[in-house]
């Protein structure tokens, strides 16, 4: 046993009993360069630009990867479907944990200061944040299927994942009341980057959000969706209509708020020959499988005039998609740098486009009385005209003619009613769904998983099962510090794996 001296045992004493004295240090932990008081409108810009601004693999070019947007010309490893785990941080990380700051400051109990009200009402804040919200959520879910729902914000180091029945259903009930919340009578509200504070829009986008959110469970819970759908159609808010209500991101030509494809090295993307084949409108359904022959995988037998927007070159070859190597990529066409591909270009959130068509599939699928095609067509023309509207091309030369591109949709529109007479009124909408998503190809591998169309091959040479992904691994920190919730997550999966083929609560195909 270590012995002590009588000094040593009167010094541990003296300190222990100082140490029990309350002292006051001033302001020294005080951090004196911190902002002293909320800034709501400051959360909210940063939520909005953080989320819209997120690039790289995870955030960005899978999807689009896997959507058949673009192909690789080298580095082809997701394209060919790799299973490295993805991050989803940038979802949770001042964009959600912003927005759910908002609604905790403007949910406090008592008067709020007059500073608060001055950046908009309890009401405004606490709805536009709610609605934003939304869109994560909805991307959150639709890529990797369980995720931290219910107890995110939580003081849990260990927080439990929620089903994706439950986000969904929660997301859905939140916008229904985020929207009737809103109130243009009151302060608006300030640090709104998409419609700057007109909450009118923001009703709209509710309405339309719902109605994307239920068409996405069209095939596992069609009664709820069609409900639903029906309810936010017919609310007397309205929904997304036309090119003014929709909504976009605006960006600048300056650091950390550039459009996210511009961060890429455009050299390693080119526009896929999947996509390139499809706007041409050669040979429907070709052998996507074969070099030599026509890939694409719609009915589209028509020129489609946006092929001059998407594309450097409208008529030139897309890349062979899903290859190890690709030695043709620097000739294939690129996505257009003069009006999508630049610091400065606008990318859509949700357009009067893809509302038109979802109010057209679920027409299609009985769910309302509308007429099917009527939505078919205007969702085509919409998307002609909110994509010259938004990118500034107006007009192309064909043939030393000037031909206005907006006079290209009728025609367009017109052909593409008659190919659904051949080839089924389902079918096609779901393929102009694909071709008016373009570049969202997070939202455009959504409606894929759903309904498998347009009709996409897999790469010819890939890691997994030879099946084109339908999610994204959970980061790696998940089955390490959160073991026991994540395992449980795996096994809400079909089958209970944490791979890349995995499928989730709505993808029943």
């Amino acid at each position: 046993m270590k012995k002590y001296s009588l000094l040593t045992i009167l010094f541990v004493a003296i300190i222990g009993f100082t140490s029990c004295e309350n002292h006051d240090f001033g302001d020294t932990n005080e951090n004196v360069n911190g902002a002293q008081d909320p800034n709501p409108a400051a959360l909210m810009s940063g939520a909005m630009m953080r989320y819209a601004t997120l690039t790289g693999r995870d955030y960005l070019t899978r999807p689009a990867l896997y959507a058949q947007y673009q192909s690789q010309t080298q580095y082809t490893d997701e394209q060919r479907y790799n299973e490295s785990p993805a991050s989803w941080s940038g979802y949770y990380v001042q964009t959600l944990s912003n927005l759910q700051l908002i609604v905790d400051i403007y949910s406090q109990e008592g008067d709020l200061s007059p500073a608060l009200i001055a950046q908009g009402s309890a009401n405004n804040q606490i709805g536009v944040a709610t609605i934003y919200s939304s869109i994560i959520w909805k991307r959150l879910t639709d890529t990797f299927g369980p995720v931290i729902y219910e107890n995110f914000g939580s003081d849990d180091l260990t927080p439990a994942y929620s089903q994706q029945e439950t986000v969904y259903k929660g997301v859905i009930e939140d916008l229904k009341m985020a929207r009737d919340m809103v109130d243009p009578s009151e302060n608006l509200p300030t640090g709104d980057l998409i419609y700057n504070g007109d909450v009118t829009k923001w009703r709209k986008f509710a309405n339309s959000m719902i109605m994307a959110m239920a068409i996405q469970l069209s095939e596992v819970d069609a009664a709820y969706a069609e409900a639903e759908f029906n309810a936010a159609l017919n609310n007397e808010f309205g929904v997304i209509e036309t090119v003014e209500e929709e909504a976009w991101f605006n960006y600048q030509n300056q650091p950390g708020f550039e459009n996210p494809w511009t961060a890429l090295r455009k050299a390693d993307y080119a526009n896929s020959k999947t996509l390139t084949d499809a706007l041409m409108g050669t040979d429907p359904y070709g052998d996507i499988d074969s070099a030599d022959e026509s890939n694409n995988p719609t009915s589209n037998t028509t020129m489609d005039a946006r092929a001059e927007l998407f594309s450097v070159t409208a008529d030139g070859d897309g890349l062979l998609y899903g290859r190890a190597s690709n030695p043709d990529g620097a000739d294939a066409t690129k996505m257009n740098d003069t009006y999508i591909w630049r610091e400065e270009a606008p990318l859509p959130i949700l357009t009067s486009a893809y509302t038109y068509l979802n109010r057209a599939e679920a027409a299609a699928l009985g769910w309302t009385s509308e007429d099917a095609e009527e939505m078919l067509e205007q969702g085509i023309i919409q998307s002609y005209e909110s994509m010259t509207a938004y990118w500034g091309m107006a007009s192309y030369l064909s043939d030393d003619e000037v031909v206005d591109i907006t006079d290209e949709a009728d025609a367009y529109a017109s052909a593409r009613v008659a190919d659904a007479s051949t080839y089924g009124i389902l079918d096609v909408i779901r393929e102009e769904k694909w071709i008016a998503l373009f570049p969202n190809g997070f939202d455009a591998w959504s409606e894929w998983r759903r309904t498998g169309s347009p009709e996409l091959a897999p790469s010819p040479a890939a890691f997994n099962e030879g099946q084109i992904p339908t999610r994204l691994v959970y980061p790696n920190s998940e089955g390490g510090l959160n073991t026991e919730n994540y395992n449980e997550a795996v096994n809400w999966l079909t089958p209970g794996s944490d791979n890349n083929t995995s499928t989730f609560w709505w993808d029943v195909n």
